[in-house]
């Protein structure tokens, strides 16, 4: 449970300006940002003071300081910022990563995108601010035309909603998003729920934020982030996300290479949707 509300609380701290187009009726749209996770769950202070912030940057305010030698269980990496609990004091926030050193280790440890072995697990980890992770130095070529073929358990608007995700990944010279039989579910039942539930957020009421929600229906990833939008129709939905730079960084995010598309009828929007992104 306190592992559960440290994530819950630093979410909201990294999500908190990032609101999207919350007051536009049918164009709404909003963007879960990308996270990383870190190869290791205690990091040891190594600056003789160190400021923790309620988020990943130095315009944010201090909440406490840390000394040299202190011990913080790490979540995951935000940007150039560690998303950390100090469980003697209580204390949450985000801290630079230049000054957090892994436990046993006389070297900072930096993030690198792992080889497709199976990763190692960590603590339910947080996501970062609206830039994802680096994308790759060489790019894939783009397939000649994107594929139309329609995909097993899809609806005709998740179908377009792919198609047109995947025909924008491709003009970036990037590789088309594959579908995930369970991610696909987890999507449509977030949908299903801000419908219901008359909310429009990441964070759910009744599932938490989108990487809670993943964990309870056992979804594996080493990144992961969410868009969301309201609208009438599956391209206005689609050109909303890509006029926006932290939806569009969510779709031409090399780490990701699954999806799940949920799209269902909503009386105040048209239609709501949701996008969920993974990397494996």
């Amino acid at each position: 449970m306190k592992r559960k509300m440290v994530l819950l609380i630093v979410l909201a701290l990294v999500l908190a300006g990032s609101t999207g187009l919350l007051g536009l009726s049918f164009q709404n749209a909003s963007a879960a940002t990308s996270f990383q996770r870190v190869n290791f769950v205690t990091g040891v202070v190594t600056a003789d003071s160190l400021n923790v912030r309620q988020g990943p940057s130095t315009k944010f305010p201090v909440v406490c300081v840390l000394k040299k030698g202190q011990t913080v269980n790490v979540f995951g990496k935000l940007g150039d910022w560690y998303a950390i609990y100090e469980p003697a004091t209580g204390c949450v926030g985000a801290v630079s990563s230049k000054y957090i050193k892994q436990q046993g280790t006389t070297t900072t440890q930096t993030t690198k995108k792992p080889a497709k072995t199976s990763a190692p697990k960590a603590p339910a980890p947080t996501p970062a601010k609206a830039s994802p992770a680096p994308t790759a130095a060489v790019k894939t070529s783009p397939a000649a035309q994107v594929t139309s073929t329609p995909v097993t358990g899809l609806n005709a608007d998740e179908q377009l909603t792919l198609e047109l995700i995947n025909k924008e990944r491709t003009k970036a010279g990037l590789e088309p998003l594959k579908i995930d039989a369970e991610l696909q579910k987890v999507a449509r039942l977030k949908a299903k729920d801000m419908v219901e539930k008359n909310y429009f957020s990441h964070q759910s009421p009744t599932y938490g934020s989108p990487f809670d929600m993943m964990r309870q229906f056992n979804i594996s990833f080493r990144t992961a982030g969410e868009n969301i939008a309201g609208n009438r129709t599956v391209e206005g939905a689609v050109q909303s996300w890509m006029n926006s730079e932290g939806h569009r960084k969510n779709i031409l995010n090399a780490n990701f290479n699954y999806t799940g598309i949920g799209v269902v009828e909503s009386p105040q929007y048209g239609k709501m949707f949701v996008q969920m992104f993974i990397g494996k």
